[in-house]
This record gives C-alpha cells, structure tokens and sequence, in this order.
C-alpha cells in the first residue's frame, strides 16, 4: 500500500508540476496543499515507511504479488473505462485528452484500499489458476471500471 500510495503522490507531483507551467496560482496552490497531505500523512501514519509485520496474524509473504497483480487489474479496468467512453463518443470528439485518461489513476489507491483490505486475511494460491482466483482479478477490474461510480457514491457518504 505504500508503494502505490507513494506512486500516486509521484503522479500527483506532476500533474501540478504540469499545471504550475500553465496555470501559476492553481499550480502553486495544489502544490502547497499536496506537501500539507503529505505531511498529514508523515505525522500521522509515519508514512513512507514499511512496516516489518502484520498487525494481524502472521506475515504472509506471498500477498505482494497478489496485491500487485490486483493492482496492475484494476488500472487496467480504469484505461478500458476511459477506452470505453472514447469509442462510445461519436467520431468528430474522439480526441485523446490526457486529463481525462490520468484522472483514475490519481485515485486509485482509494478505490484500491477496500479490495486490498478484504483480502487481508484471505489465503490465496498463486500456485494455480483457479475460479476463485479467476474472480479476484474479475472483481479488481470490475473496480476500475467502474472507479467514476464508486468514488461519487464514497464522496457522497463522507
């Protein structure tokens, strides 16, 4: 989880790295307000760090990978979304707008956090392809589909 939150926070560093090129205020803005993120989340969580055990239960070893591949499925369901809507749109609008396209990703780890969490303490073999295994992939893609969704309807719960 810290990988992919460091790895959103990088992206985040970017696009308003991009933005203060174009847009002086809102890129200065939304720099000093990812650096205040950052800090709340330094302070709070001690983050970026790697914690050495589980809070529950035993080190399971084998989860990076799995995460990962969840991960890697679930980026992949945002890019078909966005593929999705792009075929979708009639012929003279179909030009390629990055924003559109980065978007997801840059919430990804909070669409990625309930999926993982429910995996904590599930046993899963990565030794062989199962149907079990099948729908975790299936679910995680699902995710990413339909990230626009899931994010409106967790933002109108908090």
């Amino acid at each position: 989880m810290t990988v992919i939150v460091a790895a959103s926070a990088l992206l985040l560093v970017l696009s308003s790295a991009w933005q203060l090129r174009s847009r002086r205020i809102s890129g200065v803005l939304a720099i000093i307000v990812l650096v205040l993120y950052l800090a709340l989340l330094h302070f709070a969580f001690g983050f970026p760090s790697f914690p050495a055990e589980v809070a529950k239960g035993e080190t399971n070893a084998d989860a990076g990978p799995l995460v990962l591949a969840l991960f890697i499925s679930m980026v992949l369901g945002m890019g078909a979304e966005y593929l999705y809507h792009y075929l979708d749109s009639k012929p003279q609008e179909t030009k390629f707008d990055w924003r559109t396209f980065v978007k997801p990703f840059l919430v990804s780890p909070m669409v990625f956090v309930p999926l993982a969490a429910s995996l904590q303490n599930a046993k899963v073999d990565l030794s062989s392809f199962n149907i079990p295994l099948l729908m975790l992939f299936l679910v995680a893609f699902e995710n990413g589909f339909l990230w626009r969704g899931y994010f409106t309807r967790k933002l109108a719960q908090s």
